[in-house]
């Protein structure tokens, strides 16, 4: 008898299941149902299964990650996936899948793979080394490197994981560019489902370099980082694996490489290192390597770089300050020049200020706004330039880089506006209140009634009630209508209460109203 775990979000499909795969085949049992990849990694620790059915999205661990840890288990992983979701479930196959099912389900592909897996199943095991013990410890890793408080005495625990034989490490930090344009309903619609795909293919292509040591780190945001020990990784190995990627799953990455260190308390230094590097990607692009080769000034100004005038110019940028940012702008290169600081170190440091200003573009999405063809900032790293110059180019790019921000912004606002005034025609019949526009329009109540307020020029209440007054108006001229009927119509059971409203907003009662209407009506056909 063979024995497979059910493991969806969706108790249709897991009870759907559960009767279909004994009906195609009795050599099949069902023996549990898990609502997500972490109930079922438990039940696969207590009672391991020979086949595990998993949709790729779920909360709290996907199936792809599911997936990953398994991999140490000898169990078979099917991946359930929707048509959206296709290339992905191939994807899965190229990390341990035995194959895919694609939604809806279809019983003779059922049957078709249960019996593939019965074949498949017989075969001698084959020993399997899996990468899955390596994320047990990311949220240490991410603690320690990152600096968190009381996460000191994680060094310890952490260089057990590291083998003895290491002798020399360097960090490997991966930026995944668009990461928010890639996670849509109409493309992965997960972010882990992309860290998951990135993560896997690039531990395969370093896990295939000779005399080569690799640990995950751990993931944060759009960022995965590695460890590397042991070997110098030729600069080819670095660009296959950002080819590589796009090649599968059509994902571009950047990558940033630390220098090498000898000891291993040294880490967090060489991650710093690694991160900076990969600072450059805002610099020299997107897709790329980016080496870390030190500050231009190391070891020449002790001063260092100005970095809390660079931090007052970008935080006059998210305030929409031009004059503020501008005269810091200044400020900042005359700091420079009074410290009579080399070409070399003047050039560094104001390139190093303009990547602050791009990377705040790009983290407003306003990139293809800001950078057209007169704005061109990439450039200014090809070519030596004067003091007056930069300020000249900067002011530029700071006035546009604020005007286009405020107009994404106020597109924002219209267009959540018009959701929530939209709301309101086609549900004003109904009883509905301020929560309930405010929560259409993704806000808190309270920032809703003043946002409300602001854009139209009257409370919520007061829109409500005059929008419903107009239609009163017009359904006033149907004679056919009782006012009681009427006041239903337009969201009120209490006849009284509506004439009440319609009086304070219109200084007639309803009954007044329809005879003047009706007078009038007649007075033209005079």
């Amino acid at each position: 008898m063979y024995r497979v775990l059910i493991v969806d979000d969706e108790p249709k499909v897991r009870n759907g299941l559960t009767r279909l795969i004994p009906a195609l085949d009795p050599e099949w049992t069902v023996i549990g149902q898990a609502k997500n990849g972490i109930e079922a990694l438990e039940m696969v620790r207590k009672d391991i299964p020979d086949l595990v059915i998993t949709d790729i999205r779920m909360p709290h661990m996907n199936g792809l990650d599911l997936l990953n840890y398994l991999r140490e288990y000898p169990v078979q992983v099917v991946i359930l996936s929707g048509y959206g979701y296709f290339e992905y479930a191939k994807t899965a196959i190229r990390f341990g899948a035995f194959d895919y099912l694609l939604k809806p389900l279809k019983p003779e592909e059922v049957r078709d793979l249960l019996g593939r897996l019965k074949k498949e199943i017989r075969k001698p095991a084959v020993q399997v080394t899996a990468a899955a013990a390596d994320f047990h410890y990311a949220k240490l890793w991410k603690d320690w490197l990152l600096g968190i408080e009381d996460s000191a005495d994680h060094s310890g625990r952490l260089r057990r994981q590291i083998p003895e034989d290491a002798v020399s490490f360097r960090v490997l930090a991966i930026d995944i560019e668009d990461l928010d344009e890639l996670v849509t309903e109409d493309q992965w619609g997960d972010r882990q489902l992309v860290t998951f795909a990135v993560r896997n293919i690039v531990y395969e292509i370093l896990n295939g370099c000779e005399g080569l040591s690799t640990r995950f780190l751990f993931g944060n945001s759009s960022q995965i980082y590695f460890l590397l020990m042991n070997a110098a990784c030729p600069r080819q190995l670095y660009e296959t694996i950002i080819y590589e990627v796009h090649r599968w799953v059509r994902i571009s990455i950047s990558l940033g490489i630390s220098g090498e260190i000898c000891h291993f308390e040294q880490l967090p230094h060489a991650f710093s290192q690694a991160r900076e590097a990969l600072l450059n990607r805002w610099i020299y692009g997107s897709g790329k390597v980016h080496e870390y080769e030190g500050s231009p000034d190391e070891g020449k100004d002790s001063s260092g770089y100005p970095s809390d005038l660079d931090a007052a110019l970008v935080l006059s940028l998210r305030e929409g300050e031009v004059q503020r940012a501008c005269e810091t702008l200044r400020r900042f290169v005359g700091t420079i020049l009074e410290r009579n600081a080399g070409y070399p170190i003047f050039h560094g440091y104001c390139l190093q200020l303009l990547s602050s200003v791009v990377r705040y573009v790009h983290e407003q999405k306003i990139t293809a706004l800001v950078f057209q063809d007169e704005l061109k900032p990439y450039e200014w790293f090809q070519f030596n330039f004067s003091a007056d110059d930069f300020i000249r180019f900067v002011d530029e790019l700071i006035a546009i880089s604020i005007a286009k921000a405020e107009w994404k912004k106020q597109q924002k606002h219209n267009r959540t506006l018009e959701a929530a005034v939209n709301y309101i025609h086609q549900n004003y019949v109904n009883d509905i209140s301020l929560n309930d526009v405010a929560a259409k329009a993704g806000m808190s109540s309270s920032y809703f009634s003043s946002f409300f307020k602001q854009e139209m020029g009257m409370s919520f209440i007061e829109y409500l009630t005059q929008f419903r007054m107009d239609k009163a108006k017009i359904l006033m001229t149907d004679p056919n209508l009782k006012l009681y009927n009427i006041s239903q119509m337009v969201g009120y059971q209490d006849v009284k209460y509506f004439s009440r409203l319609f009086k304070k907003a219109e200084g007639v009662t309803p009954g007044e109203y329809r005879q003047f209407f009706y007078r009038k009506e007649e007075d033209d056909e005079k």
